[in-house]
């Protein structure tokens, strides 16, 4: 996940692990030998269209909202349809009240129309104080959850490892983030969910009470289940 710091010059750029106590667990109920954790990338302002989030400073929330502004009119002088008209000028209502874009009332289509015309406050925005860089481990944490990812979890005696997806995720997309075989020839997931299989105490003890599930394509995979792709491939 890439997050762009936008008014923050003495920021820490570059790429953090994403805390996350449930792995070290994981590994020693696997006995795993290595923990691998997700990593988010933090980036400039000039790398803001390409980011995933933005975590913007408080004094500067108008500087932020003046990019879409400008945008706007922009769009607008060029006699757009009238409902796309219609649509900038909810925009612009958001945005002079120093809104951001994602914090409005818009359809999957309608965001998916700004993030495709130069808007980018349709990405999550994260206002902080000064302050909040003393504690950057939770300000990735909170870029992460806020920018629309969870993770599932893998255990193996090799490694413990978390994996990134956006929240609403499939099995199969979430299979295609380990590798694009195991989607491509996608049997089943093994599910365990990490609150149960940490209380049964270890892995064959879950098992033995019935808390693997056997579970489809479709399945929307939920933040810290612990899964085993079984693939044809």
């Amino acid at each position: 996940m890439k997050i762009s710091v936008f008014g923050i010059n003495d920021f820490p750029f570059g790429k953090k692990a994403l805390p996350d106590e449930r792995l070290k667990k994981i590994a020693d109920l696997y006995k795993a030998q290595k923990i691998t954790q997700i990593q988010v990338e933090f980036v400039t302002e000039k790398d803001i269209k390409t980011a995933d989030a933005i975590v913007c400073l408080d004094e500067k929330k108008l500087d932020l909202m003046i990019l879409d502004m400008e945008v706007a009119e922009s769009k607008l002088e060029k006699q757009p349809t009238a409902e796309e008209a219609a649509l900038i000028k909810r925009a612009q209502e958001l945005l002079e009240n120093e809104t951001p874009i994602s914090k409005g009332s818009f359809s999957e289509d309608e965001m998916k129309w700004f993030a495709n015309n130069n808007f980018v406050t349709g990405k999550a925005v994260i206002f902080i104080p000064h302050g909040a860089l003393d504690d950057l481990p939770a300000l990735v944490r909170q870029a992460y959850t806020e920018g629309g990812r969870i993770c599932f979890l893998t255990g193996g005696v090799k490694e413990a490892r978390a994996w990134e997806i956006r929240r609403g995720s499939t099995a199969v997309e979430a299979a295609h983030v380990i590798h694009s075989d195991l989607a491509r020839g996608f049997i089943r997931a093994e599910v365990m969910a990490y609150d149960a299989l940490v209380k049964a105490g270890n892995v064959n003890q879950a098992k033995n009470e019935g808390l693997l599930r056997q579970e489809g394509k479709e399945y929307i995979v939920c933040d810290g289940d612990v899964i085993e792709f079984k693939s044809g491939v």
